[in-house]
């Protein structure tokens, strides 16, 4: 792995920690600061909002100043850490929840040009799996950093965890900094009339608001189970609650392997990656919703929940750059961040409704599997997606490739 694409991995693995660990070193936090759980819960939700509403803002004030990403990367990374110190520094609650605010300012804006800038340093056949590479952080942050995280805030107390991240994230700033990487290419807008003299930011091509659309429905699918996974696994399939934490890491083990292999198919197989993908997510939400048989099947369908879920994450990028055409890939991957973040949000939300008004626990992977098939007919139905397939059905392949002149899908 190039330095450069490690450094960034390992800035995606502190982000993604600090946006969960919230999770692990919730107990403390209410003791210490005297609030409620669902108080102090609310750390997450409003770290989500944020990435979601301020990410597009920070991005398009960063194009529009023109940073270079040697500025750009370090300087956010540094708001990042400021955010983080805030929080292990805070005197009350509305300091904790201010520090997560600031940390979150960073977070889309941040992993949008890692991932832009991974795929602009890879082989042309490389791009998706080179950007698989950054966001495999987030992936080994759920499997190491939240864990990690946890131990350490249960062990010296929850500021000690902030801490920690501060001072991995001051790390990986540094690492980064001694790195080159490729600056961003020129933006340049579909239509004449976008860029006018107000008009700096290249308007997002409605393409790429389709694929957010998909990657929503997408990821709410897989959460609307995920987040009642625990009680899911004890109540309804029987297991042990000490069992549940193997179960999870083999979610997480599950989406390391699927978005390494996804990586790879979304650059061998572009407009198949991410249907294939969400059909086996769908698939495995539908089979979990039945009436489970076998224990170790269903922990089994659950690991393939993990994979086919951190697989669709490389394919969706690449789905969105190429909608977003000549606009900025930034700009999309940003959104494509903010789609993310809402997908979970509305997954939880909606698992709870159903919980709330008094249906069985299945039923949240039945919810699941239909958000999830929603997104594969979507994901079908794109225009672009259908013209690239017949382009490639009829048009010939190059003389010089050594190969045969006949249509290849």
């Amino acid at each position: 792995m190039p330095l450069p694409v490690f450094a960034m991995m390992a800035c995606t693995f502190c982000i993604g920690t600090a946006e969960s660990v919230i999770a692990g070193i919730l107990p403390s936090i209410a003791r210490d600061v005297g609030v409620s759980f669902t108080a102090v819960g609310t750390l997450i939700s409003v770290y989500a909002l944020t990435v979601v509403l301020a990410g597009p803002l920070v991005t398009a004030a960063t194009i529009r100043l023109r940073l270079r990403r040697a500025v750009l990367m370090p300087a956010l990374m540094g708001v990042f850490v400021l955010g983080n110190v805030q929080a292990a520094l805070a005197p009350g609650f509305g300091w904790l929840t201010a520090g997560r605010v600031v940390s979150a300012l960073a977070h889309s804006t941040l992993i949008a040009a890692f991932v832009a800038a991974a795929r602009e340093m890879a082989p042309a056949d490389r791009r998706a799996a080179w950007g698989a590479k950054v966001t495999l952080g987030i992936g080994l942050s759920s499997v190491a950093g939240v864990p990690v995280g946890t131990l350490i805030g249960d062990a010296h107390g929850w500021r000690s965890t902030f801490w920690a991240l501060a001072a991995s994230s001051l790390a990986a700033t540094l690492l980064l900094m001694r790195c080159t990487v490729p600056e961003a290419p020129a933006a340049t807008p579909r239509r004449p009339e976008a860029a006018g003299p107000g008009r700096r930011t290249p308007a997002l091509p409605w393409p790429v608001l389709l694929v957010a659309l998909v990657i929503t429905l997408g990821t709410a699918g897989v959460f609307t189970l995920y987040t009642y996974a625990s009680p899911y696994l004890t109540q309804t399939v029987g297991f042990a609650p000490r069992t549940v934490t193997v179960l999870l890491l083999l979610f997480g083990l599950g989406g390391i392997v699927g978005n390494t292999v996804g990586g790879r198919a979304a650059d061998r197989l572009p407009y198949a990656a991410v249907p294939v993908t969400l059909g086996t997510a769908a698939a495995g939400l539908l089979l979990l919703a039945l009436p489970p048989g076998d224990r170790w099947a269903v922990a089994g369908l659950f690991c393939l929940l993990g994979a086919a879920y951190f697989a669709s994450i490389p394919a969706l990028n690449s789905s969105i750059v190429a909608a977003a055409g000549a606009s900025s890939p930034t700009m999309a991957l940003t959104v494509n961040n903010s789609a993310f973040c809402v997908g979970i949000a509305l997954g939880s939300w909606l698992g709870g409704l159903l919980l709330a008004d008094g249906h069985p626990l299945p039923s949240v992977a039945a919810a699941g599997a239909a958000l999830a098939g929603a997104a594969l007919l979507l994901s079908l139905a794109r225009p672009d997606r259908r013209r690239a397939v017949r382009t490639a059905t009829v048009a010939p392949a190059p003389a010089d490739a050594g190969r045969s002149t006949a249509a290849t899908p």
